[in-house]
This record gives C-alpha cells, structure tokens and sequence, in this order.
C-alpha cells in the first residue's frame, strides 16, 4: 500500500490510538515534518539494503559458478605433473573415488539385469518342468492302462486289480443310468427339473469315478516304472523308453534351475539386508553427490588463489600458479575480480546503511525518552501546584478551626 503524505508514514510508526493522537497535538509541526521526513529516508535505506543484499547473492552465485570451472579447468592441466600440494592430492584422490563409485553403479547395475534375466530363466523354466511334469503322469497313466489290460502282467497287478474292476463297474453303470435318463421322455415341468437335476448328480459322480481310475493307472504306472526293467511286451516297453527319455529330460532341467536359483541366490546375497539395488545405486549416488561438493569446493579455492581473490598464499604456492595461468584466462580473472569488488562494496555499503539505520533509530529514541521526560517534568510541576494547593487548603481549615474553638 502506497501513502501520498508524510502523515500517512507517520501514522504507521504510530498506530493511530489516544496517546499517539495526544502525541501529534503536543509534536510541533516543524518536528513532526522532519520525523516523518527521517522515516520516509529509513524506508528507503531499507530496501536499498535488502537490494544490496539480492544483488550480493546474485554476484556470489556468479563468482562461485565462474571461479569452480575456472578452479576446475586449471586442476585438469596439472594431471600430469608432480606437483606436491595437499589440495592437488586430496583432487586425485575425489577423482579416484569418484570413478570407483561409477564402477560400482556400472556392476550393481550389472547384477540387477542378470538377477532379472535369472529371474525370467527361472519362471520360463518351471514353467517347462510343469508341462513336462503333466506329460510324466500322462506317461504313467498310459503305463498303468497298459499293464492292467495285459495278463502278461496279473502277477504284478493283481494287487491293483479288484480296485481297477469296482470302478469300472462303477463307471460302467453310471453311464448306463445316465443314459436311460437322456432316453426318458414325457413328464411335466416337475418331471424335467427333477430329470436335470438327478443327471447332473450322476455326471458329478461318474466325474470323480473317471478322476479315480486315472490316478489308479497313475499310481500303477509310476510304481511300476521304478521297476528293473525285464522282457517286456512292446507296448509297455515303448511307454518305458519314453518315460526315461523324460526322466533325463527333467533331471537335465532340474540341475539347470538349481544352478540358475543358486546364481541368484549368491547376487541376491550380494544387494545386502534390504536386497534393493535402488536403494545400493541411490546410496553410492549420495557419495558421489558429497564427494562432487568437495570437489566444487576446491575448484572455487584453487580458482579464487589463481584469480587473486584469496592472497592469503605461501610465495611458492603463488609462483606455482603463475607457470599454470595462461594470459586466454585473463578474461576470467578479470570477472572475477569485479564480481568479488562488487561484493565487497556493496557489503560495506550495507554495513554503512545499517549503521546510518541504527543511529536514527536511537535518535528517534532518544527524542521519545526526551519528550517523556518533559512530559513528567510537567506532570511533576502540577503535582507540586496541587499539592501547594491542597497545603493552602489545610492551613485554611486549620485557622478555622481555631476561630471557632474560641467560640467554646
């Protein structure tokens, strides 16, 4: 909000209530212009400071920027050289362990596609050993079909065979009823829920009779496949040769998905507790974030000594810097060089401005206190009256009283 009079920014260092109205009555009007005049000027030293203070963050922005590539630049020419300083071991070193971070990223990087690439061998394979598993047990139940309908082999499944006849009978007369009823005609409504409802009750069981028999051919087949192999008849033989072309199959397969679980074991072991290789690359990207800001700076130091900016430098240090400093960077030193003077006037001038504030400030106080003063002084001069006053009164009613006891 803008104020048009001296008044108005007055008024804003005295909030408007009866003492601040008492105190402008009393403020003769020539004071009163000057203060709102020194106000307004304090204003404006200010935000002269709080622009002094934006440009001064601006500028430093822009001389650090300048002096970390320039730092930068001259710490790549000396790679080569044998230059014995603390500052040029400790930026070999923050190399070093920067590229040792990269590396490590690159092979966690590494493991976690060949954790996923195992991951996927293993689904893929499991997968096959799931199917081939299927055609196993259609293998022995083909085998055990085959050895119950040959009497070349009731010595081996007559164990089998009182089991295997109950539920072919079984079968057989389920779906001689569930025929009957498909043939059954006529009838009401009733008659055909009823019809529907005992067929699929039929159905159900000769579904589990149907389940039964095939794992009975199942459980003959697998037993008997265990069995040294003797003459056989070629039915039974072939179903034999397949089976064991399949167990070779599946042992095959099985070694292939240990070994593959036990690579991802190891790789899994490798991410650490948490097993979360983001979280490992997240944390060397941490480092190498923290040792880049050690890095940044030293740039600015090296960059500030060969700038001139920082002349707090052994003579030794300073000649070193000269064989390293070629007349192409004269530019840049010369950036620098105004950027830190615009820094360093404009932080004097801010420390002038504050000062100039807090002078005025305390005048402005000193004139309060001196007004309060004067104030109780003349306060203190009533008082004194009314008291004279009031004294006057005593010794009047004093003399009175003394009239009139003479009257007793």
């Amino acid at each position: 909000m803008e104020f048009n009079s001296l008044s108005a920014i007055y008024t804003l260092k005295y909030p408007i209530n009866q003492e601040s109205i008492k105190l402008l009555l009393l403020i003769p009007y020539s004071i009163f212009l000057k203060n709102c005049v020194l106000y307004k000027d304090m204003d404006d030293r200010k935000k002269r400071i709080d622009d002094l203070i934006k440009n001064n963050l601006e500028s430093r922005y822009s001389l650090d920027s300048l002096l970390e590539k320039f730092g930068e630049n001259l710490y790549s020419r000396i790679k080569e050289m044998n230059a014995d300083y603390d500052d040029i071991i400790q930026y070999n070193v923050y190399l070093k362990d920067i590229a040792e971070s990269n590396t490590a990223i690159s092979k966690i990087e590494e493991k976690n596609r060949r954790y996923k690439e195992l991951e996927e061998a293993i689904e893929i394979a499991e997968n096959a050993e799931k199917e081939r598993a299927k055609e196993m047990a259609s293998f022995y139940r083909r085998l055990g079909k085959a050895l119950l309908e040959n009497s070349a082999y009731d010595d081996y499944t007559s164990l089998f065979r009182e089991q295997a006849d109950a539920l072919k009978t079984k079968q057989e007369s389920l779906e001689t009823r569930i025929s009957e009823l498909d043939n059954k005609e006529g009838g009401n409504v009733f008659s055909w829920i009823g019809k529907s409802a005992q067929g699929l009750v039929l159905k159900s069981f000769l579904s589990k009779a149907q389940e039964s028999q095939e794992q009975l051919y199942f459980n003959i087949g697998e037993r008997y496949s265990n069995r040294d192999s003797e003459s056989e008849e070629n039915e039974v033989a072939a179903i034999r040769a397949e089976i064991d072309n399949l167990r070779d199959i599946l042992k095959t397969a099985e070694d292939e998905i240990s070994a593959l679980k036990d690579e991802r074991r190891i790789i899994s072991a490798s991410f650490g507790i948490d097993g979360n290789p983001q979280k490992q690359i997240q944390y060397v990207n941490n480092h190498i974030a923290e040792v880049k800001e050690a890095l940044s700076i030293l740039y600015r130091k090296f960059g500030s000594q060969a700038s001139g900016i920082d002349e707090d430098i052994a003579p030794e240090r300073k000649y070193f810097i000269d064989t390293i400093v070629t007349a192409e960077d004269g530019e840049i030193i010369g950036r620098a060089v105004r950027l830190n003077q615009s820094i360093s006037d404009n932080e004097k001038a801010i420390v002038k401005l504050k000062a100039s504030l807090a002078i005025d400030e305390e005048k402005l106080k000193i004139e309060k206190y001196k007004k309060s003063i004067e104030d109780k002084k003349e306060r203190i001069v009533d008082l004194e009256k009314g008291i004279n006053d009031l004294e006057g009164s005593v010794r009047d009613s004093e003399d009175y009283i003394r009239e009139l006891e003479k009257q007793l």
